[in-house]
């Protein structure tokens, strides 16, 4: 997946520039590198892109051959979506300072931005050639490849993204999708799963637990609570019992959360466990037990339980699933 310019500003913010402007090229006035670094990193930070935009605007013109200055201006041009003219100064900057990897990168941005394809790769892989470790240039060249849909050479660069970065949200998701694509199945499980260990909430964990649940694997499910939709780890019991594991408590105090927080409708929990129905009734009553210990602000009467002595039925892809033992959750109106 893409990010859009104006979030890509905000979260690849890093202070690499000031390290290659100090160690890189002769530099002759270090004190204004060093003070427009500061300046426009600043400006980055607190979202004071109007105040940035001017300023580099002024720098510019004062000093038509600072790369720095065109550097920063054409992000700042990013930011309002003038992307034309952010590719300018950024290719500008770029021919200025040919051996700077991160003026090379955002060129690359600028590209992506008017849809050329073609030229965003090509700056990806001028920065990659300065670094070869340069984390945002191999996952942007990575998404660029998987538009193109050459699978196998994003899944080598995400590798390598992975390498120096083993928590890259987009990188660890595309990798999963990648072999998704590919139909390396085992491969594709292991991939959700690393993706889900490090991010089981929002709008992509949804995403990433759906198509672990094409491929028969419910260890994460998505669950309807009201107007929500959360993703839960499967709740798991110690061997035997209705006992609840450690390692579902943080799940649940998720689900609670959401039920003290809300004002209306009441929580649904159904157990399954094939053959058992005691066992399926105590463990509903324990996950109930926990939730009211846990929030003593919900009253009893808004949790209800249900349990049955047979598998769940759960749709997988174009098929059914039956999964011998499982909880559900979810909220119903007053």
């Amino acid at each position: 997946m893409r990010l859009k310019t104006s979030r890509i500003c905000r979260i690849l913010l890093y202070s690499s520039l000031l390290i290659s402007a100090l160690g890189g090229c002769v530099i002759k006035d270090i004190g204004t590198t060093v003070k427009q670094t500061i300046k426009g990193d600043y400006y980055l930070r607190a979202e004071k892109f109007e105040k940035g935009r001017q300023d580099f605007k002024h720098e510019v013109a004062e000093d038509p051959n600072n790369p720095l200055a065109h550097y920063y201006y054409g992000r700042f041009l990013l930011q309002d979506a003038e992307n034309k003219k952010g590719l300018v100064q950024l290719s500008k900057a770029s021919d200025l300072e040919p051996d700077n990897p991160d003026y090379h990168f955002w060129t690359g941005i600028a590209y992506g931005e008017i849809g050329d394809k073609k030229n965003e790769a090509i700056s990806y892989r001028a920065a990659l050639k300065l670094n070869k470790k340069h984390l945002q240039a191999l996952i942007y060249l990575g998404h660029n490849q998987l538009e193109k849909k050459k699978y196998k050479e994003a899944f080598n660069l995400y590798s390598r993204a992975l390498k120096i970065w083993p928590g890259s949200p987009s990188a660890l998701y595309n990798r999963a999708l990648i072999l998704k694509k590919l139909r390396r199945t085992p491969e594709e499980l292991q991939g959700w799963h690393a993706y889900l260990s490090l991010y089981p909430s929002g709008a992509m964990a949804r995403r990433a637990t759906r198509h672990l649940n094409n491929l028969k694997d419910f260890s994460y499910r998505n669950h309807h609570l009201g107007p929500r939709t959360i993703t839960i780890e499967k709740i798991w019991f110690e061997p035997f019992s209705s006992k609840l594991d450690d390692s579902s408590t943080e799940s649940l105090k998720m689900v609670g959360a959401i039920v003290n927080n809300s004002r209306k409708g009441n929580l649904q929990i159904i157990t399954f466990q094939k053959n058992n129905k005691r066992l399926a009734r105590n463990k509903a009553v324990s996950i109930k037990n926990f939730l009211l210990e846990e929030f003593p602000a919900i009253r009893p009467d808004r949790i209800g339980i249900s349990w049955f002595a047979e598998p769940q039925v759960l749709p997988a892809g174009n098929n059914k699933l039956k999964i011998d033992e499982s909880v559900s959750f979810f909220i119903t109106r007053k």
